[in-house]
């Protein structure tokens, strides 16, 4: 499996240990309002989840599985070990950016993982260059890497 991280951050703003330097880049939704307006919020918001649904729908994945639900204040409307279907993706992986819980979305084709800071790795047999270029046009960047989500054993 191929695996990627696609962020809103340019790779050119990192340090070569991979750190991102400018500290006043937004990085959650609690920010919207402070060092973001809703509507640009949403514009990238609606960006990370489209590019998400690219890339899973070319993995022939019916669904993905809720893995490692974490979900403090009763948000998820699915319980763990529970497949969301191709077409119910979209509100959780909205959910998850907004950090209304924390799973990882998993099969054996694919997987979507949303971490802190607003970091999106995807799992995939083949990433398509059409992909890749929704996604760059959307501003997001595709760079190939693991996802340091990976459970060491469930």
């Amino acid at each position: 499996m191929k695996e990627y991280r696609i962020t809103k951050y340019n790779p050119e703003n990192r340090n070569n240990q991979g750190h991102y330097l400018d500290l006043d880049e937004w990085t959650e939704f609690s920010d919207v309002g402070g060092k973001i307006s809703l509507d640009e919020y949403l514009k990238v918001e609606m960006a990370y989840i489209s590019s998400a649904l690219d890339l899973i729908s070319e993995s022939e994945s019916l669904g993905l599985k809720v893995v490692s639900l974490e979900d403090y204040r009763n948000n998820c409307t699915y319980k763990e070990a529970e497949v969301v279907l191709i077409k119910d993706l979209a509100s959780v992986i909205r959910s998850l950016l907004r950090g209304e819980y924390w799973c990882r979305l998993e099969s054996k084709n694919a997987f979507v993982h949303i971490g802190w800071d607003y970091y999106m790795y995807i799992g995939v047999k083949a990433l398509s260059l059409e992909s890749i270029t929704r996604a760059t046009k959307r501003g997001l960047f595709v760079e190939q890497m693991a996802s340091p989500y990976h459970p060491q054993s469930d």
